[in-house]
């Protein structure tokens, strides 16, 4: 098997939504490869009706759409507890052997009983190592994060804030 030149990743709704709202996924779809499921586009189209905060981070994340590998899937193994959109890509991830990047605690939780997730945020310390961005971006780009998607006393913000405190 060729070995792709970009790593590649599965991505969630919630991941590409944070990612966007930090103004990295250009960086990211650059980088890496975004491979996902038709049901994140749908979902994402869906948002993107609305004129509000999500609305345009959804079109924000959609103008890449022709630089995502979107791949079917069949459910073969279902988390409970989790939407029928996560199955999709948690079975994707399954078959591929890839990391599934995602903001939702819920589903990585079930999730990484099975598989690798890691979220959104990965990639902000992963840009500081890589001197993308610095650390004073960084910082500034995770509590915009954590504002704008309501994470006051998430675990995803305070663990990040702790490990890039530590940079």
């Amino acid at each position: 098997m060729v070995k792709p030149l970009k790593d590649s990743f599965i991505f969630d709704t919630s991941a590409l939504v944070s990612l966007a709202t930090i103004d990295l996924i250009n960086n990211i779809v650059k980088l890496f490869n975004i491979i996902t499921t038709k049901s994140v586009v749908e979902e994402l189209e869906d948002f993107s009706k609305f004129d509000d905060v999500y609305g345009k981070i959804s079109k924000k994340v959609l103008k890449y759409k022709n630089k995502f590998i979107i791949k079917s899937i069949k459910i073969n193994k279902t988390l409970n507890f989790v939407e029928h959109t996560d199955n999709e890509l948690f079975n994707l991830a399954l078959k591929e052997k890839l990391i599934l990047i995602t903001d939702d605690i819920k589903f990585s939780y079930h999730a990484s009983k099975y598989i690798g997730t890691y979220f959104s945020t990965f990639f902000i310390g992963l840009f500081i190592s890589s001197k993308i961005i610095s650390k004073e971006e960084a910082i500034s780009k995770l509590d915009k994060l954590r504002d704008l998607r309501n994470w006051k006393n998430n675990i995803i913000y305070l663990t990040t804030k702790e490990e890039l405190e530590k940079l």
